[in-house]
């Protein structure tokens, strides 16, 4: 009798799995990105220093007395000082300059009385000028309201209480 051998059961198949080396994708120059950041920084500084100077200049078109309480503008340099007030004999002033240290843009304030700079984002910087130039134009105001009720005055002859 022949015997035959007992059924082997089928093995199962062992697949042979290559190893996937992960391969790195090679990133956009890291360089570039950086300069175009800084170079984005310094086109932020400009158009900052340049809508706070349109600012101005819409407002001296309004109000030609602000011209007296603005003491200096340089686009150059990136400043402009405002006078607190006119009146003031020590003729405080607020300075808002925008250095370039290398690439990276510092905006600065200095607030009437104080003799060292602030170091404040864009944001603050910007707000701090609105609020120095409508502190500006209020006095402005102020002072032509006072000259209307001077010249009342005059004409009825007479004193209208405050």
């Amino acid at each position: 009798m022949n015997k035959r051998p007992p059924a082997k059961k089928p093995q199962a198949k062992i697949q042979t799995v290559k190893k996937q080396i992960p391969v790195k994708k090679i990133a956009p120059d890291r360089i570039e990105e950086l300069v175009k950041k800084h170079l984005g920084n310094i086109g932020e500084a400009e158009n900052a220093f340049k809508s706070v100077s349109a600012l101005l200049e819409k407002h001296k078109t309004k109000y030609p007395e602000l011209e007296q309480y603005i003491e200096h503008v340089s686009a150059s340099d990136r400043s402009i000082q405002i006078l607190e007030d006119i009146k003031d004999p020590r003729r405080a002033h607020y300075i808002f300059k925008i250095l370039l240290t290398g690439v990276e843009p510092a905006y600065q304030v200095a607030h009437p009385g104080e003799k060292d700079h602030t170091n404040v984002d864009r944001a603050a910087w910007i707000f701090d000028f609105e609020v120095a130039l409508a502190k500006a134009i209020a006095q402005l105001t102020l002072s032509r309201r006072a000259i209307g009720m001077a010249s009342e005055i005059t004409v009825k002859g007479e004193l209208l209480p405050p």
